[in-house]
């Protein structure tokens, strides 16, 4: 599964490139190692309103929940959903497919193999750090803040390349396929075609050590 994204970009050329203002722009900062699993903040834009990012808690949560998010990450980890889930549509993820995508902006994210006995990782980002938007779902909670889940889809013939233990990646959008899934006319049908057909954009790879920073100057 996919528990750390980095997203580099300046916020200038994420309002750029997805013609989005930031709701509060002084809050954003860009991370070279964002992690999931530490209750971590990352920038989406929501088929509520598609012409604003903002910010979201990764890691999705029902809609009436007051504890703490760790308290239900423990028992149920909610960073990634693959689209089996999103269209049985129980429980939790009950018409967030139909009613609350998202996406996630990043410049990268982590897949994982197996190499020599030991596990290696591996940054994957586009050629020039570009930032891209992942598909999501999203909850909004009463307060008012955002948690989210990154879509999962099976891997590609154009991703098999990347080492990769796992068959899957996130379900990153190309600029049609970003239209479609932020559109709310968009069918669930047109959704599912989306997920088997989508086009996997041209991505390189390092082998990322920890301790390493992928801030570019």
């Amino acid at each position: 599964m996919f528990y750390k994204i980095s997203n580099i970009a300046t916020r200038e050329s994420i309002e750029e490139k997805f013609q989005v203002n930031f709701e509060f722009p002084n809050l954003y900062k860009s991370k070279g190692v964002i992690d999931g699993l530490k209750e971590s903040t990352v920038s989406v834009i929501t088929i509520s309103d598609p012409k604003k990012a903002t910010y979201a808690i990764w890691g999705l949560l029902p809609e009436n929940f007051e504890d703490n998010w760790s308290v239900f990450q423990d028992v149920f980890n909610t960073l990634n959903v693959n689209i089996e889930t999103l269209k049985n549509g129980n429980g939790l993820y009950s018409n967030l497919l139909q009613n609350r995508r998202c996406v996630v902006l990043a410049t990268g994210f982590f897949t994982t193999w197996l190499t020599n006995g030991t596990i290696e990782r591996c940054h994957v980002h586009l050629p020039n750090y570009e930032p891209f938007a992942i598909a999501g779902v999203f909850n909004e909670l009463s307060d008012g803040f955002i948690t989210c889940s990154i879509a999962v889809t099976k891997m590609s013939e154009s991703f098999k390349d990347i080492p990769n233990i796992s068959n899957l990646k996130p379900l990153v959008l190309n600029d049609n396929e970003l239209k479609q899934w932020l559109d709310p006319l968009t069918s669930l049908d047109q959704i599912n075609k989306l997920f088997q057909n989508h086009e996997s954009l041209d991505f390189d790879y390092e082998i990322f050590e920890v301790g390493n920073s992928i801030l570019k100057s």
